[in-house]
């Protein structure tokens, strides 16, 4: 008998299919030089990948009795409120202060709701997050952050 994973599976499964012939149609191209439908047949190959690992992983696990859980009891709302002021909070300030200052605050807030470590590796891992996310994007990519305050 077929179950709601296996039939949800193969219904992505059949998309994921579509999808690849329909990408082929407007030309793959190879690897390094792709054609319009390559990111298409990329995408059809990989959902294809997935919906046969829910299929066999579906098929192969035992049958047991589930039973309907409430998703939402014991979570803590309080933090999930102060985590979307904390976002909306940076989103004010970020053309302000600049990103460099606005995200390290963010950071450090962040790591402050999610773990209760201390200060010091607050700031370690907020300047590294800060500083690499600014090479990538700024240096690597040639995004144009918010300067703010700062200048830079």
């Amino acid at each position: 008998m077929i179950n709601r994973d296996q039939l949800s599976g193969f219904f992505w499964l059949a998309i994921s299919i579509f999808v690849c012939i329909e990408a082929s149609r407007f030309g793959i191209g190879d690897f390094h030089s792709q054609g319009p439908g390559f990111l298409p047949f990329l995408s059809g190959v990989m959902l294809s990948a997935f919906s046969i690992i829910l299929v066999v992983t579906s098929t192969s696990k035992k049958k047991e009795k589930r039973e309907i859980k409430n998703l939402w009891k014991g979570m803590s709302w309080g933090k999930v409120v102060l985590v979307l002021s904390l976002l909306l909070i940076y989103a004010l300030l970020l053309p302000i202060l600049g990103y460099l200052i606005a995200t390290f605050g963010l950071i450090i807030f962040l790591f402050g709701i999610v773990g209760k470590t201390k200060i010091w590796i607050k700031i370690v891992a907020g300047i590294i997050t800060v500083l690499a996310t600014y090479m990538v994007f700024c240096v690597w990519l040639e995004v144009q952050l918010p300067k703010g305050i700062l200048g830079f």
